[in-house]
């Protein structure tokens, strides 16, 4: 990685790595799921989906909705030393609550040993990502998203490569976890050490008066909102573990596949134009906010037309090939997740431009509402219909938050731009 305080550095190289690490991220379980389901078979497949998916709902605990807050807080309220400090309390608490979590599964709905100590691992792996994205998040805040995405780039690159080489010299999902756990810690840390001086964490300039627990109120609409989302996410993994097995739920991840690179690409689309945003919207410049605003959904949607395209196409047989598994019967379920998977990109941006707004107090009611409707339709259309239903309750909750949280949003503009 190459440091440079070259204050007219070029915007295309923030968008360039951003998006090379974001492709990385979004397509890390693609990869490791394609090695598992020939290395081990399905049944350690579905076990990896479901602990891939129990990592992620309890790191977005560990990152608290602190990101965009973060970068939109050009005025330093907060000091990078109190972000810091906040994001170790976090990932603590994320480890804690994944451990107790991992016990009543265990006692209470009968994993096996082997089984609960890969989704705690899981766990720890992603304890990583967490503890690492506050320092990207100060690296975004100064402008330079461009290293950001290197050190998410260099560290997946060590950790994946490691995780999917041991998957094949030890056929061992443990192992290979516990392997890319050390891995990830030791690239990240080496990383930031490089990277000291442009993370300007010594108190030369703004110290912020703002507090760890300020922090944790500041923050806590968003982490709710943020957590429940992902809960929404999931709840077709956690109904199929509930009444279907471990080979349904290995299929229904390979399928669920495309949905992540959706929301994660939309994320990586907008995340270069946030601080912009918060200049638009502090200056009450409505022109150039709505462009920018406009830009991302157009590129949301564009991306969405071109992965229902390429599904309906292609998206059946490269699965199947890819994870060798015939997915022929689910054909249907993919584009409905795909669908699914739009609703859920737009929710994330419209997340941001709410906490932007500093209005994310309005959004954890939101997800609240959905998760409620989740609960009370994904276990029961999943034992009726199999995966259908899942999908199927995924797509109608999914469309019901967003539109909610659309109209919040206009509302907010509305009343803002005046």
């Amino acid at each position: 990685m190459t440091v440079s305080n070259d204050a007219s550095r070029s915007e295309a190289g923030n968008y360039i790595w951003n998006s090379i690490g974001g492709i990385l991220n979004a397509g890390q379980s693609v990869l490791v799921l394609m090695v598992i389901s020939r290395a081990l078979g399905l049944e350690a497949a579905g076990i990896y989906s479901i602990a891939f998916a129990t990592a992620n709902l309890f790191l977005y605990f560990g990152n608290y909705g602190v990101r965009n807050f973060q970068v939109s807080d050009l005025q330093e309220e907060y000091s990078a030393f109190t972000y810091i400090k906040h994001r170790l309390f976090t990932t603590l608490l994320m480890l804690v609550f994944s451990l107790v979590y991992c016990v009543i599964e265990y006692f209470a709905a009968g994993y096996p040993l082997s089984k609960t100590a890969v989704v705690f691992s899981m766990c720890v792996l992603k304890s990583e990502d967490t503890l690492e994205e506050v320092f990207e998040g100060r690296l975004h805040q100064r402008g330079r998203l461009d290293l950001a995405g290197k050190l998410m780039t260099l560290r997946l690159i060590v950790s994946i490569g490691g995780m999917l080489a041991a998957l094949y010299l030890t056929r061992d999902l443990l192992v290979s976890t516990v392997i890319a756990c050390a891995l990830a810690y030791a690239c990240a840390g080496a990383c930031l050490l490089y990277l000291k001086n442009e993370l300007a964490l010594l108190p030369a300039g703004k110290t912020g008066a703002g507090t760890v627990a300020g922090l944790m109120k500041e923050c806590f609409p968003v982490c709710a909102a943020n957590f429940l989302s992902f809960y929404l996410i999931n709840a077709p993994k956690y109904a199929i573990d509930a009444v279907m097995d471990e080979t349904s739920q290995a299929m229904y991840g390979f399928i669920a596949m495309p949905v992540f690179v959706i929301q994660l690409l939309n994320m990586f689309l907008y995340q270069p134009i946030l601080g912009k945003l918060t200049i638009y919207w502090n200056t009450k410049n409505a022109r150039l906010y709505l462009t920018g605003a406009g830009q991302v959904l157009a590129g949301l949607f564009i991306t969405a037309a071109a992965c229902l395209s390429g599904a309906w196409l292609l998206g059946i047989p490269v699965l199947s090939a890819l994870y060798a598994t015939d997915l022929s019967s689910l054909k249907k379920e993919l584009l409905l997740l795909l669908v699914g998977g739009t609703f859920l990109a737009l929710c994330g941006f419209l997340n941001a431009l709410l906490t932007i707004a500093r209005k994310q107090n309005l959004i954890p009611p939101v997800y609240f509402a959905g998760a409620i409707c989740s609960v009370l339709l994904t276990r029961a259309l999943t034992g009726m219909y199999g995966i259908r239903g899942a999908v199927i309750s995924f797509v109608i909750t999914e469309a019901a938050v967003s539109l909610v949280l659309l109209l919040l949003t206009q509302a907010e503009l509305r009343k803002h731009f005046e």
